[in-house]
C-alpha cells in the first residue's frame, strides 16, 4: 500500500512544480454492481471522495487522482418488507490516471486506467456476516467519462469504470471464455473543484 501512496506523492509533487499544473478536490456518489454474482442493476450506493492534480499539454490534460471509494453489490427482498437480503461491501483506495480533452462547448471526454488497493470488505446475508471467497487486494480498471464545466472552478463528472481482471473467482471455481470470475462495474457522479485560476487558460478549453 505504501508504494502506491509514494508513487502518487511523487507524481503529484512533479506536477505541482511543473508549469501549468492544477489541483483540486472531488466528492460524489458511486453506484456499483458485481458481474458474476447472479444479481443485476447498480443497486449498491457508496461514496467517492478525494483529490487530484492535473497537467496541461497542447491538446489535452493529464489528471492523476487519489480516491476513497465504496464498491460492491446489494439485493433487497421482493416482499413488502424490502429487507436487505444481500450486501457485498468493498472499500478501496484508488488511483486513476486519465486523459481529458474538449469535444464541445463546456463538455469534455476522459479515458484512462486505475489501480485500487482493497482496505477491507464484508459480505452479509440478511444482516449476518458470511464471508465467501477472499477478494484480491489489487484491482485494475479501465475508465471512460464525461466532464461538464459548470464554471471556471467547478466541473460535474460522470464516469463508468470496470475491472479488467476478476476481483475474485466464481464460487464454483469455473470459468467460461472471457468470464474468469467476478468483476466490479461502477457508475459515479462527482463534483470536482479546481483550486487554480489557471484553468481558465488551460488547454482543456471549451470549443465553440
Amino acid at each position: 500500500m505504501n508504494r502506491f501512496l509514494l508513487f502518487f506523492c511523487f507524481i503529484s509533487i512533479s506536477l505541482v512544480f511543473s508549469q501549468n499544473f492544477d489541483a483540486g478536490i472531488l466528492a460524489g456518489i458511486n453506484t456499483s454492481q458485481v458481474s458474476g454474482d447472479n444479481l443485476s442493476g447498480f443497486n449498491k450506493l457508496g461514496v467517492k471522495i478525494g483529490g487530484f492534480v492535473s497537467r496541461e499539454f497542447n491538446a489535452f490534460n493529464a489528471q492523476l487522482e487519489l480516491q476513497y471509494i465504496n464498491k460492491g453489490s446489494r439485493n433487497m427482498t421482493d416482499d413488502d418488507t424490502h429487507q436487505e437480503q444481500y450486501k457485498f461491501q468493498l472499500n478501496y483506495i484508488q488511483i486513476p490516471c486519465l486523459i481529458k480533452t474538449s469535444i464541445y462547448k463546456n463538455t469534455f471526454v476522459e479515458f484512462g486506467a486505475s489501480i485500487a488497493y482493497l482496505l477491507n470488505w464484508t459480505e452479509k446475508y440478511y444482516g449476518y456476516e458470511d464471508r465467501g471467497i477472499d477478494v484480491n487486494k489489487l484491482e485494475y480498471n479501465i475508465n471512460v467519462g464525461v466532464d461538464y464545466k459548470i464554471n471556471r472552478y467547478l466541473h460535474l463528472n460522470t464516469r463508468l469504470s470496470n475491472s479488467i481482471v476478476p476481483i475474485r473467482p466464481h464460487a464454483s471455481g469455473k470459468t467460461h471464455k472471457w468470464n474468469k470470475g467476478q468483476y466490479n462495474t461502477c457508475l459515479s457522479f462527482v463534483l470536482c473543484y479546481y483550486f487554480n485560476k489557471k484553468l481558465k487558460n488551460s488547454s482543456l478549453r471549451t470549443r465553440e
